[in-house]
């Protein structure tokens, strides 16, 4: 009996430590949620370019929640595959034109030709980006055991639906931050306001690119044990999905007061500055706001509820 209460004793401080641990980092994650949805939709009512600090934003946030839920090594795995594949193919891209087109960051120090912060940022858009697509596929991320139907295909959608919902949040603010912010320049125009469309083609190819190795990561841990070592907490989902809809809301003060004037691109084309708000509102309000939407009303649903969430009582669920 002695021995038994010795043994228990530790484990169950351990236990509550873990649960205490587990609900600051809870908080935390909610905080980051709150801040990212805040920044979003009241900093632009005063004036400020909310997207990039809101990007900022989801780079901690990623950090915490992806190892949570995927834990040190693989997360780890996502943002070096991330980092590297990006920088890489926009120094490629500087230099050659492929694969987005020719253009040129204009400031901040760089890595090569590529301002440091865009690894980052391709790192926290690219992880909510992810998670959103998991969301509307039911938890794909958790059912990519090949030996089955759905992991085998989950493994290939997966990856391929979260690079078009990254490229989704680019098409709606790629003209504003190259051609009135002039965060980057693009040297030969594009029909999208001074945007060539081989922007986004390559947005998709290039986050393609770094969501497969991660699937393949994941597919093959789940393929040789079939219980999935992922951490699903209440709420673990709708908080990286509320920054990405966030994200598509950071236009909606230019429904309030259009900005007057015009910009030229550097092939002599001239854009109306308040169009070009208006279409990246528009776009955002039809592809980011509404695939954030579709996710949220999924887990509204229970679509996405584990097993054990589905029912408590039921033996052996986790």
């Amino acid at each position: 009996m002695t021995n038994a209460v010795n043994t228990a004793g530790p484990a169950a401080a351990t236990s509550a430590t873990q649960r205490r641990t587990g609900r600051v980092l809870d908080t935390i994650q909610w905080i980051f949620a709150g801040l990212g949805v805040t920044t979003a939709t009241l900093l632009p009512l005063t004036g400020t370019n909310a997207i990039f600090l809101t990007l900022l934003l989801t780079v901690p946030f990623a950090a915490i929640h992806g190892i949570r839920r995927y834990g040190w090594r693989r997360f780890l795995a996502f943002f070096a595959v991330t980092l590297v594949i990006s920088n890489a193919f926009e120094n490629l891209s500087i230099v050659t034109g492929f694969p987005f087109g020719n253009y040129h960051y204009t400031g901040g120090p760089k890595l090569f030709h590529v301002p440091i912060f865009i690894g980052p940022i391709y790192f926290g858009l690219g992880y909510l980006s992810w998670l959103t697509a998991s969301t509307v596929l039911d938890r794909a991320d958790e059912h990519l055991d090949w030996r089955e139907r759905t992991g085998k295909v989950n493994v290939v959608t997966l990856p391929a639906l979260a690079a078009a919902v990254m490229t989704m949040f680019d098409v709606a603010s790629d003209s504003q931050a190259a051609t009135v912010l002039g965060t980057w320049i693009w040297h030969d125009g594009g029909g999208v306001f001074g945007v060539p469309y081989t922007n986004y083609l390559g947005w998709w190819l290039v986050t393609y690119l770094f969501f497969e190795p991660f699937a393949l990561i994941l597919a093959t841990a789940q393929s040789r044990d079939p219980r999935p070592r992922i951490v699903v907490a209440p709420g673990s989902l709708t908080q990286p999905v509320l920054i990405y809809a966030a994200l598509g809301l950071t236009s909606i003060p230019y429904l309030i007061a259009a900005e007057p004037g015009t910009v030229l691109d550097m092939a002599g084309t001239q854009w109306n500055i308040s169009a070009i708000n208006e279409t990246m509102m528009t776009i955002n309000l039809f592809t980011v706001v509404t695939i954030a939407f579709l996710a949220l009303t999924k887990i509204a649903r229970g679509d996405t509820a584990t097993p054990a969430q589905k029912d408590p009582e039921a033996p052996g669920r986790r």
